[in-house]
C-alpha cells in the first residue's frame, strides 16, 4: 500500500513538475487582459491576440497601406521593387457571435458598440501573441504520429523528458522549412479539433459547428501579419503607415528606442555586442499586444512572394515571404513592412531553413461557408447597385436590376453573354464609385468636426475682445477702443464665414445616402477616438455634425443663428 502512495506521490510531483514548466512563465510570460487562447498538448497554451477591422460584413473590406515608401537614398530604397510601398485590403474572418465563449466574454466588452443603426459590425482575425517556440513546436509534433495512426497519445509525463527545457524551451522555433511550419499547423489543428473541437471559433455560426467553418491554425497572410504587426485598429491611420509601428510608453508623446521593442543587431549602436536569439516575451509589445514583429526571429507567412510593381502586387509568384527582419539586422535596416523572397529548396534539393526564421500562427476558417451563402449572395448583390450611391434612386427603380432582368430575359446567348460582361463592368466602376464616395464622406465629417472646432475657437477669440474693448471703454481709451472694434467687426465675419462653410458642408452631406454617413461616421469616430488631445471633442462635433445632416436632409435648409447657438451650446456642455 505504502509502494503504491509513493509511487502516486511521486506520479503527482512529477506532474506538478511538468505542469510548472508548462505554465505562462513559458507560454505566455507576459500576460494581458484581453488575451485569449487555445490548449496545447500537455497543459500548453497558444496565445492569441485578436485584431478586428470595423465592415459591413463578410464581404465587405478596408483599404490599407502595406510596405513603405522609400525616398530615394534612403535606407531600403534600391530594394522597394521587393518591400515599397503598396495598397492591399484586408479584413476578419469572425463575427463576435462566432467566437466560443470564453473568447466571446473576453472581447465583446473591449469591442465598440454597435446596435441596428450602425451599419458597421467588427469583423475580427486572431494571430498568435508570440513566435511559435521550440518548446510548443516538440509539444504539438509529437502528437503527429498518433494522430495519424489512432494510436493513444503519448503520456505527458513520458514526453517531458524529451522537450527543450527552461531559456531553450522559451526560444522561437527556427531552422525549419516552410512545409513543417505548414505541417504544425496541420496538425496543431488535427489535435485542436478531436479534443478541444468546442473551442475552436466557427465562421457564420450558426446551432451547431456543422453550420459553419470550423476554425482551425493556419499560418497568417502577409496582410494579416503586416496589419497586426503595425497596430492594426489600435492606432491612427498616420501611426499605421509610419515607417515603425508607434513605440509610446504610458504618458510619453514620442517613440521610445527601437530596442526597449526588438532584438537586432546593436553593434552600430555601440555595444559591441552582435546580437542573438531572444526567448519569447523578453521585449514589449506592438500597440495591440504582439511581441517581435519586428526582430528576433523573422517570420513565414502563408502567400508565395510577389514583387511590388505600380502600387500594388505583381502578378508573378515566386518563393515564400518572409516579415519582420531578424535578429542579425541592424536597427538602420528594420521596419514594420519589412519582406524578403526565400527559395523553398536549397541548391541540393532539401527544404530550406535557417537558424534566423520562425514562424507565428494564425487561426483561420472557411470564408463562405454555407451558413453564409445569403448573407454573401445579398451583399454581393447589393454592393454595385446604382441605388448604393444616393438616395434618389429607389432600389426597386434601380436600372442595375432592370439590366440584370433585361439579361435573364433575352433569349439571344450571344446577347445575353456580352449584356453579361456590360453588367459586371457596370457594377464593377459602380462599386468603385461608392469606395471613393465613402472615402469623401468620411473626410467630409473629418473636416467639418474641424470647421465647427474653429467656429468655437473663433467665438473665444470674439468675447475676448469684446472683453477688451470694454476695459478701453473704461479707461476712455477711445483709440484702443476703436483698434477693438475693427477686430470685433473682422471677427464676427470670420466666425459668419466658418458657420457658412458648416452650412455649405451639412448640405453637401445630403449628397450622401443617410446609410454612408452612418457607416462613415462609426469609422471616423474610432479615428478620433484614438487623438489624446483633440480627439473627444471633435468626436462630440462629428456626432453633431451627422445628426444636422440628417436635419437638413429633412428639412432643406438651416438656420445660421440656430446652427451657431448649437455648436456653441454643444462646447460649453464639454467646458
Amino acid at each position: 500500500m505504502y509502494k503504491l502512495l509513493g509511487a502516486a506521490v511521486a506520479l503527482s510531483l512529477a506532474s506538478l513538475a511538468w505542469a510548472d514548466e508548462g505554465s505562462d512563465k513559458l507560454d505566455n510570460p507576459k500576460p494581458l487582459p484581453d488575451d485569449v487562447s487555445l490548449p496545447l498538448p500537455c497543459e500548453g497554451q497558444m496565445v492569441f491576440r485578436y485584431v478586428y477591422i470595423l465592415a459591413q460584413g463578410t464581404l465587405d473590406d478596408r483599404e490599407i497601406s502595406l510596405g513603405y515608401p522609400f525616398s530615394e537614398g534612403e535606407a531600403g530604397y534600391q530594394q522597394s521593387f521587393i518591400s515599397g510601398y503598396r495598397r492591399d485590403f484586408i479584413n476578419g474572418q469572425f463575427t463576435l457571435k462566432d467566437l466560443p465563449t470564453d473568447w466571446n466574454k473576453t472581447i465583446t466588452p473591449l469591442m465598440p458598440k454597435t446596435d441596428a443603426k450602425t451599419p458597421l459590425k467588427p469583423m475580427l482575425y486572431f494571430i498568435g501573441k508570440y513566435e511559435v517556440t521550440a518548446r510548443q513546436y516538440a509539444q504539438v509534433m509529437a502528437q503527429a504520429q498518433s494522430l495519424a495512426s489512432g494510436e493513444p497519445a503519448p503520456a505527458c509525463e513520458a514526453l517531458q523528458a524529451d522537450l527543450p527545457q527552461g531559456v531553450a524551451g522559451r526560444l522561437p522555433k527556427v531552422k525549419l522549412s516552410k512545409f513543417e511550419a505548414e505541417r504544425f499547423s496541420a496538425v496543431y489543428s488535427a489535435w485542436l479539433m478531436k479534443y478541444h473541437k468546442d473551442l475552436l471559433p466557427v465562421s457564420g455560426r450558426g446551432t451547431s459547428a456543422e453550420d459553419g467553418g470550423l476554425g482551425f491554425v493556419r499560418l497568417p497572410t502577409e496582410v494579416e501579419w503586416e496589419f497586426a504587426a503595425r497596430g492594426g485598429q489600435a492606432v491612427s491611420r498616420q501611426d499605421l503607415e509610419g515607417r515603425l509601428f508607434p513605440r509610446r510608453l504610458e504618458g510619453s508623446e514620442s517613440d521610445g528606442p527601437l530596442a526597449d521593442w526588438a532584438v537586432f543587431n546593436q553593434v552600430a549602436g555601440g555595444t559591441g555586442q552582435a546580437a542573438r536569439l531572444m526567448p519569447i516575451g523578453t521585449k514589449l509589445p506592438n500597440p495591440i499586444g504582439l511581441f517581435d514583429v519586428v526582430g528576433n526571429a523573422a517570420e513565414m507567412v502563408q502567400e508565395s512572394f510577389q514583387l511590388v510593381h505600380a502600387g500594388r502586387r505583381q502578378g508573378a509568384y515566386g518563393g515564400f515571404v518572409v516579415k519582420g527582419g531578424n535578429y542579425l539586422e541592424g536597427e538602420g535596416t528594420l521596419f514594420t513592412g519589412m519582406r524578403r523572397e526565400y527559395p523553398l529548396f536549397t541548391a541540393d534539393g532539401t527544404e530550406q531553413s535557417n537558424e534566423t526564421t520562425g514562424f507565428r500562427v494564425a487561426v483561420g476558417a472557411l470564408s463562405a461557408p454555407r451558413s453564409r451563402y445569403k448573407e454573401l449572395f445579398a451583399q454581393w448583390q447589393k454592393e454595385g447597385r446604382l441605388a448604393s450611391l444616393t438616395d434618389a434612386i429607389d432600389d426597386a427603380d434601380d436600372p442595375t436590376k432592370r439590366l440584370d432582368s433585361i439579361i435573364a430575359a433575352s433569349v439571344d446567348p450571344r446577347l445575353q453573354a456580352e449584356l453579361g460582361l456590360v453588367n459586371e463592368e457596370l457594377k464593377r466602376n459602380v462599386s468603385l464609385i461608392a469606395q471613393q464616395r465613402e472615402e469623401a464622406a468620411g473626410n467630409l465629417i473629418q473636416s467639418s468636426a474641424l470647421v465647427a472646432e474653429t467656429v468655437n475657437n473663433y467665438n473665444i477669440r470674439l468675447t475676448n475682445l469684446q472683453n477688451s474693448r470694454q476695459v478701453a471703454l473704461d479707461a476712455k481709451d477711445e483709440a484702443s477702443a476703436q483698434l477693438f472694434a475693427t477686430a470685433i467687426d473682422n471677427g464676427r465675419s470670420a466666425l459668419d464665414g466658418a458657420v457658412a462653410i458648416y452650412i455649405d458642408n451639412l448640405a453637401t452631406g445630403t449628397r450622401y445616402t443617410d446609410a454612408v454617413i452612418q457607416a462613415q461616421f462609426q469609422r471616423i469616430k474610432e479615428e478620433l477616438e484614438r487623438k489624446p488631445v483633440l480627439g473627444k471633442s471633435l468626436v462630440a462635433r462629428a456626432t453633431l455634425f451627422v445628426r444636422h445632416v440628417g436635419d437638413y436632409r429633412q428639412q432643406k435648409r438651416a438656420d445660421p443663428a440656430a446652427i451657431l447657438k448649437e455648436l456653441l451650446a454643444s462646447s460649453a456642455q464639454r467646458s
